[in-house]
Formats: C-alpha cells, sequence, structure tokens
C-alpha cells in the first residue's frame, strides 16, 4: 500500500489523569486535529483558558530570616482590623514549632505567644476585630489577638481545635473531652461560652466518630465527622431560642472531612478532603452522596492511593485561589509526615483539571494581600523550613536561583490504528514564546528509548533586552518552532514537552505531526 502523508495537530483537551492510563484513542479528524482528552503527568504547570499548560511561576522568601529557628510552619494567616480612621491595618500571623509570630506586612516576624505545642494544626478565625487562633493540642488554650497583644481567649471557652463565625457567634469544635460537641458563644461574644444566649449542639455523640470541620455556607453551618464513618450535618436557625431555633438536620452518612482545614469554598460550592484523600464537593455529595465516582479528584486517586500519607492528611491545608480560578492542596506524599506535593485543581474548565507542583517546598498555604504588589491577593506558601515564599512569582525560579521543570506528557496515541506503522517525519510546537529560552521536546515510538530534541522559543531574534511576562518576540502571541531532527517507526507514539532552566518560561498551546501512514503490519 502506498504512503499516506497526515498533518496533524494536537489540542489540550483535559488535564492530569493518573487514572486512564497511558494510551488515549485520539483519532484525527477531517482537518487533522486530534484532541488530547488528559495528560500522563503535568508537573509544575497551570493552564490557561485554551487548555494550553504554562510552566508556573517561582517563588521568592517574604523573611529573609528563618521563623522557629527553621521548624515547619503549621499554618499562617492574613488577618486585618479594621479600625475607626477608614484604613485597615494588616498582621500576617503565623504558627511555626512551639510560637506563634506575626509581622506588619514587612517581612519581620515576632513572637506574639510562645509555650504552644510542636508540629500543633493551627485555625485562624477572625471576629469581633479579633484574631481567634486555636490548635489541635488538647494541652493549647484558645488565643486572641488584637492586633498588639496575643493572649488566653476570655471567659471560659472550651478548649477547642477549630471555630468558624457565623451568624454573629464563634462556633466551635475538635473538644478532645467531647468529640461530638458543637459550641457556639453568645451573640457578638466571643468570650461568653456560658451565658444565656451561648450553648451547644450534640451531633450524633458516640457514633464513632468526632466533628472534624465546620463551615458557613449559604446562611447554614456545615458540620463534617470522621474520619471513619463519616457524616455532615446542616445547623439551620439564627438564634438559639424562639421561632428560628437552631436545629441540626442530617445531610449525609457516609463521608465527611479528614480535618477543617481541608475544607474550601469555590465557586457556588464548597469543597472538602475525606479520609481517603479524595476532594469532594457538597454539591455532588447532595447528588450522589459517597459516591466516589462523583469527587472532584477522579482522575487522580490512583496517584493518592499510591502516594498519599494518610496517617496525616489532617495536616493538608486546601485554599481557593479565585483570581487564577484554582485550589491548591498541600499532601503528604511517599511517607512524608508533612506537606511536601501541591495538588493543583483548576475549576475554569469542566470538568475540572489537575496539576501536581513538586517544585514548592510547601507544608501550607494562604491568600494574602501582598503590599509589594499594590496590595493584590497572592498565594503564599508556608515551608518546612522556617520561611513563608510568595508563590507563581513572575521569576521561574525557587528563590531566585533553584532551577524547576515545567512538564507535560501526553499518552499514547496510535492515531486511530495499530495495525498500520507509521513513520514520524516532522513535528512543531506551538507556542506564545516567552524568551530567547530552549524547551525540550520529547517522543517515544513503541517501547523504544525516548528521544529528546532542544528547540529554541527564539527563532534569532535579537532579544538582549526581553522581559519576562512583558515583552513578545516579533510581536508574535503565537508561533510554531518546527522540529526537523526527528525521525522513527511507530504503532503508538508518545509525546512530551519540558523545560527546566532557571528563570525560563515555557506556554505551550498546541503540537503538530507530520506523519507518513504505511502499510499494514501483523508483526510483532
Amino acid at each position: 500500500m502506498a504512503s499516506k502523508q497526515l498533518f496533524l495537530r494536537m489540542l489540550f483537551g483535559g488535564g492530569w489523569a493518573s487514572d486512564f492510563g497511558s494510551t488515549a484513542n485520539m483519532t484525527p479528524s477531517a482537518s487533522g486535529d486530534i484532541v488530547v482528552p488528559f495528560l500522563v503527568d503535568a508537573e509544575n504547570v497551570i493552564y490557561e483558558l485554551d487548555g494550553g499548560p504554562r510552566k508556573i511561576g517561582g517563588t521568592t522568601k517574604l523573611n529573609s530570616s528563618v521563623v522557629a529557628s527553621g521548624a515547619e510552619i503549621m499554618g499562617i494567616y492574613d488577618f486585618w482590623r479594621m479600625g475607626t480612621g477608614g484604613t485597615g491595618t494588616q498582621k500576617r500571623v503565623l504558627l511555626a514549632g512551639t510560637v506563634i509570630m506575626a509581622d506588619a506586612a514587612d517581612g519581620t516576624f515576632a513572637n506574639i505567644a510562645t509555650g504552644k505545642t510542636d508540629n500543633a494544626i493551627p485555625c485562624f478565625t477572625t471576629f469581633n476585630d479579633k484574631l481567634i487562633i486555636s490548635t489541635d493540642a488538647t494541652a493549647d488554650a484558645p488565643q486572641s489577638y488584637d492586633g498588639t497583644t496575643c493572649a488566653a481567649l476570655g471567659g471560659t471557652p472550651p478548649n477547642f481545635s477549630f471555630s468558624v463565625a457565623h451568624k454573629n457567634r464563634v462556633w466551635a469544635a475538635g473538644v478532645a473531652a467531647n468529640p461530638s460537641t458543637l459550641y457556639y458563644s453568645g451573640n457578638l461574644d466571643e468570650t461568653d461560652w456560658s451565658g444565656a444566649t451561648s450553648g451547644s449542639i450534640s451531633i450524633d455523640p458516640n457514633d464513632g466518630d468526632r466533628i472534624t470541620g465546620l463551615a458557613s455556607h449559604k446562611n447554614e453551618l456545615l458540620v463534617f465527622k470522621g474520619p471513619y464513618r463519616g457524616s455532615i450535618h446542616r445547623i439551620t436557625g439564627s438564634s438559639p431560642t424562639g421561632s428560628d431555633a437552631f436545629a441540626r438536620q442530617p445531610f449525609i452518612s457516609g463521608i465527611g472531612a479528614v480535618w477543617h482545614n481541608t475544607i474550601f469554598r469555590y465557586l457556588d460550592d464548597l469543597g472538602f478532603m475525606w479520609s481517603d484523600g479524595t476532594v469532594r464537593s457538597l454539591n455532588s455529595t447532595a447528588n450522589f452522596g459517597d459516591y466516589a465516582e462523583a469527587a472532584l479528584s477522579r482522575p487522580i486517586h490512583k496517584y493518592i492511593r499510591e502516594h498519599a500519607t494518610f496517617s496525616r492528611l489532617n495536616r493538608c491545608w486546601a485554599v481557593n485561589f479565585p483570581q487564577r480560578s484554582i485550589v491548591v492542596i498541600t499532601l503528604p506524599i511517599d511517607a512524608g509526615q508533612f506537606g511536601n506535593q501541591i495538588l493543583m485543581m483548576d475549576y475554569s474548565h469542566n470538568p475540572v483539571r489537575w496539576a501536581s507542583w513538586p517544585a514548592y517546598n510547601a507544608n501550607c498555604a494562604s491568600i494574602l494581600i501582598d503590599a509589594d504588589a499594590s496590595n493584590t491577593p497572592k498565594l503564599m506558601i508556608g515551608g518546612r523550613d522556617g520561611f513563608v515564599r510568595k508563590a507563581l512569582v513572575t521569576n521561574r525560579s525557587i528563590d531566585t536561583t533553584g532551577a524547576y521543570t515545567g512538564k507535560v506528557t501526553l499518552p499514547y496515541t496510535n492515531l486511530g490504528s495499530d495495525f498500520h506503522m507509521k513513520t514520524l517525519a516532522g513535528a512543531a510546537v506551538g507556542i506564545s514564546p516567552k524568551g530567547p529560552y530552549n524547551m525540550t521536546f520529547a517522543y517515544r515510538c513503541d517501547t523504544n528509548a525516548q528521544q529528546t530534541v532542544t528547540v529554541s522559543q527564539s527563532g534569532g531574534t535579537a532579544l538582549d533586552t526581553f522581559t519576562l511576562d512583558t515583552d513578545s518576540l516579533a510581536g508574535a502571541s503565537f508561533v510554531n518552532k518546527f522540529v526537523e531532527e526527528v525521525a522513527g517507526e511507530f504503532r503508538q507514539i508518545q509525546l512530551q514537552v519540558s523545560q527546566g532552566t532557571t528563570d525560563q518560561d515555557l506556554e505551550l498551546h498546541t503540537l503538530g505531526m507530520a506523519v507518513e501512514v504505511g502499510g499494514v503490519s501483523l508483526e510483532n
């Protein structure tokens, strides 16, 4: 049979999906377009609106010297106090080692409380112009911070692990002696826990679980239990007594939250992590119950099962960054006792797309206002080394010096037929060029060794003054960089693009192939 030449263009139709295998059925359309349904891996990338992956920004240190002698930062929070002058005062508060520290939005952290339990998991709640700080350690009493003084929370509060503000009250749980009791303070009084307008509600006591998380959502308080049987409950009403009295209504059983800090709000929904490491949403749980196939994290369950440190999932933090339409989740993996991986969920696409960010040293995460960036919200991460870092900064380096690799690997494709032998005659990488940088195009034909080719983004243009994320190459927002140094016969082929040089970027939108289709072959 005479050979037939095909010119193909591959578009990105999905994100990282460890559970879909390594092969996908990708048959070219009549025009030669191929939609890639998922990626075998997507490391240190974020997705553009057309689905194209781009190398994530790097990090810079917020604090120039380590906090708490380099201890793990267990949580960080952006506390704003609005005075009478109409201008807010910012304090960035963190827990590291045995101390609570704060800065004045200048990166210089100082102790505001000491003697805390090492490696305790904190919770931060703004209420009544104060910051309430609690931990999951029974020896740690809840604290109140007014921006100047941090002291034990007044009154007779229970020794709770976490809290939320809801209906002008502080709601708290996680008391070791009363694991199924939900407490609420007096109206607009975080120190009143025993007065006539304060009280408590028992949530299925002695069911083998404890309360593990709270969330104020759509005029109701959601109460999560776990980590074994799991259940979610709704608290309705607006006052302890009367026609609109507080009342508990069961929502679902069989699933709950692994811990309070894994609950996050996004779009019109509420997300949370369950004790098996899966990430769920309240809306899908309402529709499908504890059905794991409906989980947000369904495409990466195999990765979670094989890598997550399940005994430490209560240390995970899930944070929504609405300005980028992403949620980042810190995760301890491969027997790690602290967060050492970030899972990124991009909800600008439907269904959501995932990627892994191993480049970041992130034990916790938060969204903080950054005075150095015109008071815009920024993703910041607390490391295992005593440093807070600004993430997704313009420079593609870790702390201005360290390199990391942005990489995407496509699944194998037979281009519609395993029976025909094909020959790769050329390739094209469709990019938005970012500078005089090189990238690596790789391909693997069947079980042969992977072949790599270095491809330049610059195309020979003089770019001595090129500024990352500011200038464009030759005024072009999209170009194809053609690759001639490719050759190989295959039934199935797998493509990969990566970029791993310090301060260098990559924004990928399409991949192209020139393929010669040969005759039918039944040889093994």
